[in-house]
């Protein structure tokens, strides 16, 4: 499967930002992005899904979303353990 990637706008505070952290730490500011999109996965897996189960219900996609976030949560603390 071919990557896709995403442009990002940074302001210059940011970009400033970024541009220490990877002088501190030899982490680009892709990679930081990349990681940290990753990690929050699960995040917008659960949301997606709430929006698809509850369509324009606002009250019911966060009630969805929250018991998604936790089931998410209960998987991963398992797949720990195992």
């Amino acid at each position: 499967m071919a990557a896709n990637s995403l442009t990002l706008e940074l302001s210059p505070e940011l970009a400033m930002l970024f541009e220490q952290y990877e002088a501190l730490t030899r982490v680009s500011a892709e990679q930081y992005v990349q990681q940290l999109v990753e990690k929050t996965q699960p995040t917008l897996e659960a949301m997606v899904s709430a929006l698809q189960e509850a369509g324009d219900d606002e009250a019911a996609v966060m009630e969805l979303f929250g018991k998604k976030m936790a089931e998410s949560m209960l998987r991963q603390q398992q797949a720990v353990q195992a």
